[in-house]
């Protein structure tokens, strides 16, 4: 009985966790058309993020959507908001992955390990790697 409600845990991260994924390509696709604005662009994930930071953490969840997030857009959020980007990772690094350790069994660390590592090599590079794949220009004209 446990491993088929493991199994269902693990199906149900990797879909919350695709759908963040595709709201993060949204926010940061180019803009279509030069005269309209973008109508859902980077300073939304820029809100979605620092309220997810607000929010008590849930375990499991919350770790494993704040990675695919980062993961995805986060190299455009820190082309786009610089300094205050890394700070707010100081702050998640520092402050929220200790409350999400708090909330998670110690058999369920799986989620917030992959988000440590992945905040570590930021944090030693500097920088936020761009996800694979990623197109820099509109493909759609």
């Amino acid at each position: 009985m446990m491993a088929i409600s493991w199994r269902n845990q693990i199906k149900y991260l990797q879909k919350v966790a695709g759908c963040i994924k595709l709201y993060a390509a949204v926010i940061q696709s180019p803009q279509t058309f030069p005269n309209m604005p973008h109508p859902h662009g980077l300073s939304h994930g820029w809100a979605w993020f620092s309220r997810i930071l607000n929010l008590e953490p849930v375990p499991d969840v919350t770790a494993a959507v704040i990675e695919a997030f980062l993961k995805v857009a986060g190299s455009a959020l820190h082309k786009q908001y610089k300094g205050q980007f890394l700070k707010l990772l100081t702050f998640l690094y520092s402050v929220y992955v200790p409350k999400l350790e708090a909330v998670t069994k110690s058999t369920n660390l799986g989620p917030i390990t992959r988000l440590k590592l992945f905040l570590e090599k930021i944090n030693t590079s500097q920088t936020v790697p761009a996800a694979a794949g990623r197109i820099d220009q509109c493909i759609c004209r």
